[in-house]
């Protein structure tokens, strides 16, 4: 009995011995790693890292419908079966052209692909108004779940199409292309405002987000303005928010992840285009130098980072997907590079991009290296190394270098003279320009001898300006007009305190929070920056103090978030009182100067940003701030300033 439990258990370990062995042989994913080839050329090295990508494109699609997978295993060919992303569809009918003029595709191939794929969307493919959802069935192209029928999704399939409608210069693709294109309901998606909805869907209508802010959308709003059949009106160009910032002296268009930098200057050469507001390719250029200045800078605290890996943008990461970034603005990052980042980046920063790429091939390529090149992203500091490709990442990362290599995709696009004609509408002409750079907004604060009754009421208060906030100061979030929010600030100081009265317009008051938590609810927030050198956030000299009302009663919530936390009503730093009306809610409240470290005098200049937080009942969020300029360090912003007028003798101004 002991011989045979011996025997078995000796059997079993060596049984499990090979099928460690089998596993590892079977699935190990460097088992599947393309072989790296030293000492490439730098037209040999993008020559094939482009190739690999192309692959992507032909390997993954469905050729009876010309849908492409949104992802794939990049070590295990066959491993994944995702949904079609009809954004990575539109790279692929880019992609294609791209490899008959490389020599990978045949031409009629490639042309029949594009042709079954245009009279898929054309006559097969679901949508409403003429948009498609983001995500359908690769087999029977049917919406895939509660997938949004999106916007800028369907402006990326468009794009895909018209690049390559020219390029074969076909009557038959010109044709299923225009009637695509024409079917387009952009006015519908405006839904009564002036920028476009996210997106929408049967269960829930349109997303109360809209594409308002700067971002890979500059091409979708082109195609809605020079729409034939549902155009929106130009102004809609003009109510795009770009927030302006810096970064090591970079000035740019703060919008932290790279691509939303790229995508729209892959069919269209901004190059030497300005449109009163900025020269985008040159915004681009600073925001990939920004983007490698921050991962030089925090290379001392991620292994990843360094002057030649760099590229922080939407991809895979260690916990999910995210939308990485870098400053100006607020910038995740946990230590994830993307080689389309830098890749994508290659027509802003050549020399630059190009050492990233080799960096990446000869150095990392045996983890990172697989069946269509680069995986989406690594983490050396979690040991992470992507098993993944993403179609639009792959195909950001083809075109972009065909454009360095050839500007085949911007001279193919320019053969249609729709992008000229609509660019002039919107205002663009030739030549270059800086991103305005306005200085700080400057509000005058009346002295007001003996000072305010602080009890939530205005009778105490003289006639005078006031700060506005209304959507030109948008800064985040979903905000639907001005009964959504927009509020009235006015100041006045004496010797002890600097006053403050805010007047609220919101149609949906939301407060129950308490502490620290008030940020989660309707509230104005008052940030401070006495010493007028910048506001540095969680630096205890600086203040961030919040104030929201009761629903039921005069009693106010408050809370000063930067000096550890605390309540500033409880420490004396504060007073304040309001009530919550139909149509929003009154602040009245003071600041005391000694808890700032301010010694008021007609003359002192206090830095200063009131803003104002808001929350539906869906919890959806926005917010107005009045100057809040992320400038120079990942942590400094420069806020507006109020002017003390009058004088603490008596003389009322």
């Amino acid at each position: 009995m002991r011989l045979f439990q011996k025997s078995y258990v000796r059997n079993s370990f060596l049984l499990s011995i090979f099928t460690f062995f089998i596993s590892f042989w079977l699935f190990h994913p460097l088992l599947y790693a393309e072989k790296i080839s030293m000492g490439l050329s730098d037209e040999e090295l993008l020559d094939l890292i482009q190739r690999k990508a192309f692959d992507y494109f032909v390997m993954e699609n469905n050729p009876k419908n010309g849908l492409v997978q949104d992802r794939a295993h990049n070590f295990q060919k066959g491993a994944v079966r995702s949904a079609a992303s009809i954004a990575a569809t539109g790279f692929g009918l880019t992609a294609y052209g791209v490899g008959v003029e490389r020599g990978w595709m045949d031409r009629s191939q490639a042309y029949d692909m594009v042709q079954r794929t245009l009279e898929f969307f054309l006559h097969q493919a679901p949508q409403e108004h003429g948009f498609f959802y983001h995500f359908l069935n690769m087999d029977t192209g049917a919406r895939v779940g509660r997938s949004e029928l999106s916007p800028i999704d369907t402006s990326l399939f468009l794009a895909g199409a018209f690049f390559a409608a020219q390029y074969f210069d076909s009557p038959s693709l010109k044709d299923l292309t225009k009637q695509i294109y024409e079917r387009v309901d952009w006015d519908w998606m405006l839904h009564g405002g002036r920028t476009l909805a996210l997106a929408w869907s049967p269960e829930g209508g349109f997303h109360k987000a809209r594409w308002d802010h700067y971002s890979e959308c500059l091409m979708m709003y082109l195609f809605a303005i020079g729409s034939p059949t549902h155009p929106i009106p130009a102004s809609s160009w003009q109510a795009i928010l770009r927030p302006v910032g810096s970064y090591q002296n970079y000035r740019l268009i703060q919008m932290p992840p790279l691509f939303t930098h790229q995508y729209s200057h892959i069919w269209i050469d901004f190059r030497n285009q300005k449109d009163g507001f900025a020269d985008y390719f040159k915004n681009s250029v600073n925001a990939s130098l920004a983007n490698r200045a921050f991962c030089i800078r925090e290379s001392n605290r991620f292994q990843s980072y360094g002057p030649d890996s760099w590229g922080l943008t939407a991809s895979d990461g260690p916990f999910g997907y995210r939308a990485y970034g870098a400053p100006p603005g607020w910038a995740l990052h946990d230590g994830t590079v993307a080689p389309t980042a830098s890749g994508g980046s290659i027509v802003f920063t050549p020399r630059e991009s190009l050492a990233c790429l080799r960096h990446f091939y000869e150095d990392l390529g045996e983890e990172l290296w697989g069946e269509y090149g680069f995986s989406d992203a690594f983490n050396l500091d979690k040991q992470w190394f992507d098993q993944y490709v993403i179609g639009i990442d792959q195909g950001a990362l083809l075109l972009m270098i065909e454009n360095y290599r050839s500007e085949l995709i911007w001279n193919v696009m320019k053969q249609n003279n729709f992008w000229e004609e609509v660019m002039k509408r919107v205002g663009f002409q030739q030549g270059t320009q800086e991103v305005p750079w306005p200085d700080p907004p400057e509000y005058r604060v009346p002295y007001i001898a003996g000072g305010i009754q602080i009890d939530g009421y205005t009778k105490d208060w003289p006639q005078g300006a006031a700060i506005l906030l209304d959507q030109r100061f948008k800064e985040v979030g979903m905000i639907d007009g001005d009964e959504d929010l927009m509020g009235s600030i006015r100041f006045a100081w004496d010797e002890n305190v600097l006053y403050f009265l805010a007047n609220i317009t919101d149609d949906h008051v939301v407060v129950g929070k308490t502490g620290k938590n008030i940020w989660q609810d309707d509230l104005l927030e008052l940030f401070i920056d006495p010493g007028g050198d910048g506001l540095y956030w969680y630096q205890e000299n600086d203040f961030q103090i919040g104030f929201c009302p009761h629903e039921s009663d005069d009693a106010v919530e408050a809370w000063s978030w930067f000096q550890g936390g605390e309540n500033p009503l409880d420490s004396g730093m504060a007073t304040a009182r309001g009530y919550v009306h139909q149509k929003g809610y009154v602040l009245e409240g003071a600041v005391r100067w000694n808890y700032l470290h301010q010694e008021p005098r007609p003359g002192s200049v206090v830095s200063i940003s009131p803003a104002i937080h808001d929350i539906d009942r869906d919890r959806s969020t926005g917010k107005l701030q009045w100057f809040f300029r992320h400038e120079e360090e990942f942590q400094r912003f420069v806020l507006g300033k109020l002017i003390l007028e009058g004088s603490p003798n008596g003389t009322q101004n």
